[in-house]
């Protein structure tokens, strides 16, 4: 049985996203940003297609059926390879997926039959809650899902509206690069071990840029996590040049979201810490963030240096945390922002 990809509801299936639009071909296609953002990050090829991506987004359903088939179409991409993350009832049961990313079948089937979670057997009429984490790093369109005909289908929409939104800005390490399962990167962990709807801005190659920010989207974010520097770093030449960008983009930030609860990730270790670059060395870059951030009432640093271990293995290319690296990250930003909120560790 085919669900009716054009029926105003299918887009309550889909979850962390800012809007699920309808191609000419009648799929789906999950988007992150606003129309404004997409024409800010279009004038450069390479964040246009990472733009693109549905970073952070699942499709999240309660169904009896016993299986589910995701009918998908990829364009391009911003790494080679295409996961999928499987969850029932808030187990992580799967990965599914391929790399290089043109080995990827069209069809990514689920099982759905797991006896020792809950006891679903084929035919029970069973309802579990089934969310699918879909790559991070691939521009991909939802043709069809397909389920067990017969059975039922219901979406998680009531749940979503009573959940605060948690809402990521930052560069290539915040859209997930390079974990290889999507429901690693730490704005997906934080947003489950929170229980709180997500939104991921991250684009790799960005820097504090205020034009990032559009004070049109309609969301709400009640906790905002802003992971800029690296790339900063790499592309600035002018100390002076990038204390102003730093300071409109939170003078900027605050006065769009001034409720919200605001974290500032300095940028993690590299292994190119003791290269200085034309504004000197990474260091200098922390302290920057944390002397200018110190003038905004309601913004929290977090020093980058203590959420990942600063050893390689626990990057892909010492720069972008590997899945185990991503891991670390988010159960230490998750410390850091309970402490924050309930005074707890």
């Amino acid at each position: 049985m085919f669900l009716n990809l054009l029926e105003s509801g299918v887009k309550n299936y889909f979850r962390n996203v800012y809007d699920t639009k309808i191609c000419d071909d009648g799929s789906l296609w999950p988007v992150r940003f606003s129309d404004k953002l997409f024409s800010v990050y279009g004038k450069d090829e390479g964040k246009r297609t990472r733009s693109y991506c549905p970073s952070g987004a699942c499709i999240d359903l309660i169904t009896d059926s016993a299986f589910l088939n995701l009918h998908i179409s990829t364009l391009s991409f911003a790494r080679d390879f295409a996961y999928f993350d499987l969850y029932i009832d808030d187990v992580f049961v799967e990965t599914l997926g391929r790399e290089p990313v043109k080995d990827l079948a069209d069809k990514i089937s689920f099982e759905l039959n797991h006896r020792y979670i809950n006891g679903k057997c084929k035919g029970d009429g069973k309802k579990q809650r089934i969310t699918i984490y879909l790559p991070q790093l691939v521009d991909i369109h939802i043709k069809c899902i397909e389920i067990e005909d017969g059975s039922n289908v219901e979406d998680c929409s009531n749940i979503a509206k009573q959940q605060k939104t948690l809402l990521c800005l930052g560069d290539s390490i915040t859209q997930g690069m390079t974990a290889k399962r999507p429901s690693s990167t730490y704005p997906v962990q934080l947003s489950r071990k929170l229980g709180i709807n997500m939104i991921n801005h991250g684009i790799g190659g960005y820097v504090f840029d205020k034009k990032v920010l559009d004070e049109d989207m309609a969301i709400k974010p009640d906790i905002i996590t802003v992971a800029y520097g690296i790339n900063d770093w790499y592309q600035h030449s002018s100390i002076e040049y990038f204390r102003e960008m730093c300071k409109g983009f939170f003078e900027k930030l605050i006065k769009i979201y001034p409720d919200a609860k605001i974290f500032t990730i300095t940028p993690l270790w590299c292994n190119s810490e003791k290269e200085p670059k034309a504004m000197g060395y990474l260091s200098e870059i922390r302290r920057e963030i944390e002397e200018i951030t110190s003038y905004f009432e309601g913004v929290r640093v977090v020093d980058g240096l203590k959420v990942v271990p600063n050893m390689p293995e626990y990057f892909f290319d010492g720069v972008h945390p590997n899945d185990e690296g991503f891991m670390h990250f988010s159960v230490n930003l998750l410390n850091e922002i309970n402490i924050a909120l309930n005074g707890e560790r």
